[in-house]
């Protein structure tokens, strides 16, 4: 479940709530904004077996690059540079070059399943806003996400 959104010292104020210490910026010579440092999503109780095996028709987006997101509408698109097909619970297929595009909070809302297998990946990754760029961490299990809107070459 979510459980803040990140705020600075200035959007807490304007929002009336605690900020979270995430006003960050790339240097000195930067103004800080908010932004994300290290995002972690706890394990659940299921196994990617499992998972997989409850999916109908779907895809398991193994690694994917190039996100952006739209801050305040939450609205995102990543990139999956390799992934699998899964029909009547198999993996059938390899997929690439495609992407996933959605809401945050809707994804959020439509995880229905998390395995035991949650990592924290704390190699070079960088949350790029308004010309600035800041090392970030984040880790999370395998998850099961209901609907996505899918897009590519034969999607």
């Amino acid at each position: 479940m979510l459980q803040s959104y990140i705020h600075d010292s200035i959007s807490a104020r304007h929002y009336g709530v605690e900020p979270t210490g995430s006003g960050r910026r790339e240097s000195f010579r930067f103004p800080p904004m908010p932004r994300m440092r290290c995002t972690f999503m706890e394990p659940g109780p299921h196994s990617k077996d499992e998972m997989i095996a409850s999916v109908k028709k779907g895809i398991i987006a193994e690694t994917f690059t190039n996100g952006q997101v739209q801050i305040g509408a939450g609205d995102f698109t990543f990139y999956i540079k390799n992934g699998w097909l899964i029909e009547d619970g198999k993996i059938t297929a390899p997929i690439k070059d495609c992407n996933i595009i959605g809401n945050g909070p809707d994804a959020l809302k439509r995880v229905t399943m998390a395995a035991a297998d949650a990592r924290l990946d704390t190699g070079g990754w960088t949350c790029g806003k308004n010309g600035q760029s800041v090392p970030v961490s984040q880790g999370l299990p395998t998850v099961l996400v209901s609907s996505l809107t899918v897009g590519g070459e034969d999607a």
